[in-house]
């Protein structure tokens, strides 16, 4: 008979299970069944008897095949395996959702509510920065992040050992505290300088129309004054002795502020090419709030910068990376200036929508947004 898969999901707040899919039809023998348990933030995968002989089967003919041509293939050399290695590292790019925005008529379907109190959601943002599904991450991108010092700082340079520089947000149109910060792999990087950017210091650059309405041209330059961030470090990358130039930014979130938005990316790539005084090796990973048809993302791609989690194949970003009922769309992502990088080796997938109940915060998720991330090779001509 047809083998089946069936996924059993236990609620950690509650007793017994849910079966999600036709729980009613009548199912085969079990040895031909794989059986998936979703435990908390785990997906395990038990092996029928009848799979596990196939397995074994397969690993087997592996085994032989692989000595039959080890004897007639030379191994591969030490110096340009090692090369690949140091050549290549992991960035991510993730907004963990600032405490001060949570309240819970705002996330209403987050269930049970005390996921969203901070002591919970920061024992699984923590966990979710040691995540295994992200792996050794030697770049983090970090947006809203607020009490840096009280709750971040040590957690990053004592827990992750990492380096890290954080902007806060300033203060002109609320008093909101979180910001955006950068922290990187010390093994692997060497700080060179570090620059915060402040958004609302675009209204300096504006051409603005000079009306004979009295307080026109300040009502005008309130409505790009958003107190948007990015932190931007310098890097050494220490095995190819490549300067990198990292970014971290949070453009501002209303859909109607599309002009504020693209002014704010516009201004962003001013000031991080005038700083690092080249437009190569940068790389900025963020919130962007606009999706992949938007004004703000064209400016990026025309303006001489790729986006990194963009499938080769098909041309598309991740399916979306906020999830929440009335919203699911992609506004995160991780882009780079042209000619520097060899190839995107990786790219982290997100997960399965299923898993992610009616919206984040959800169960294993602590943030409404998904961490996005891949590997990046530099070219071999940097990395020698």
């Amino acid at each position: 008979e047809e083998e089946k898969e069936v996924l059993v999901l236990f609620p950690r707040e509650r007793k017994g299970a849910r079966v999600v899919g036709d729980a009613k039809q009548t199912l085969p023998d079990m040895s031909s069944i794989s059986m998936c348990y979703y435990c908390g933030e785990s997906l395990f995968r038990i092996l029928s008897a009848e799979e596990k002989r196939r397995k074994k089967r397969t690993n087997d003919n592996t085994r032989t095949n692989a000595r039959k041509s080890s004897s007639n293939m030379s191994s591969p050399s030490p110096s340009s395996s090692s090369l690949s290695s140091l050549s290549s590292f992991r960035i991510c790019t993730y907004n963990v959702l600032a405490q001060c925005y949570v309240k819970s008529e705002w996330f209403s379907w987050t269930k049970p509510k005390s996921l969203l109190k901070w002591k919970t959601r920061r024992e699984h943002l923590r966990r979710r920065l040691r995540d295994d599904e992200l792996g050794k991450v030697d770049v983090f991108c970090l947006q809203e992040v607020d009490e840096f010092e009280n709750e971040w700082k040590e957690f990053i340079e004592n827990e992750l050992n990492m380096g890290v520089f954080y902007k806060r947000r300033t203060q002109k149109s609320n008093d909101k505290k979180d910001g955006s910060l950068v922290c990187w792999n010390k093994e692997k990087f060497e700080l060179l300088d570090t620059l915060g950017v402040e958004f609302n210091e675009v209204t300096k650059t504006l051409d603005l129309d000079i009306k004979e309405v009295e307080g026109f041209e300040e009502e005008e330059k309130r409505e790009y004054e958003r107190d948007c961030v990015a932190a931007c470090v310098m890097l050494l990358h220490k095995a190819s002795n490549v300067p990198i130039t990292c970014v971290s930014t949070h453009l501002y979130w209303d859909p109607a502020k599309a002009l504020v938005k693209l002014k704010q990316a516009e201004y962003l790539r001013e000031e991080i090419e005038r700083w690092s005084q080249t437009k190569g090796n940068i790389l900025i990973g963020g919130d962007f709030n606009s999706l992949a048809t938007s004004d703000v993302y064209k400016s990026m791609i025309e303006n001489g910068y790729v986006s990194l989690m963009r499938d080769d194949e098909t041309g598309r970003e991740p399916e979306y990376t906020n999830v929440t009922p009335s919203f699911t769309e992609t506004i995160d992502y991780i882009f780079s200036s042209k000619n520097w990088i060899e190839k995107v080796t990786h790219r982290g997938k997100v997960k399965n929508r299923d898993l992610l109940f009616d919206g984040c915060p959800c169960e294993g998720e602590p943030s409404d947004h998904l961490p996005i991330y891949c590997d990046i090779e530099l070219k071999k001509a940097a990395a020698n």
